[in-house]
């Protein structure tokens, strides 16, 4: 090959435009798999209305590390659909049982 035909087909490549998504519209994986985590733990308390488990419980349930799973279920008590009851078991909050 000459020089010329290499330099065109360098700057072709150079030239192809690239398009790149805003910063701010992208998730961290972390924060997805959060999310993700989320509405599957609602489901599971949804589909099994009587459901009551211990922090060390849940953990086992998602196989999650203890710090991720006070943050998951701290998050959903926040978001008023689960409580802890004074025995430290994690129940839906509108179940009644939220006070035993």
């Amino acid at each position: 090959m000459n020089k010329h035909t290499n330099s065109r087909a360098h700057a072709a490549v150079a030239t192809m435009p690239v398009t790149v998504a805003p910063q701010e519209s992208v998730a961290a994986p972390a924060e997805v798999w959060h999310d993700d985590l989320v509405r599957r733990v609602r489901c599971e308390y949804l589909e099994m209305p009587g459901l009551a488990l211990t922090l060390g419980q849940a953990q086992r349930m998602w196989n999650l590390h203890r710090g991720e799973c006070e943050r998951l279920l701290g998050d959903l008590v926040d978001a008023g659909f689960l409580a802890c009851t004074p025995l430290g078991m994690f129940v839906r909050a509108d179940s009644g049982r939220a006070g035993a």
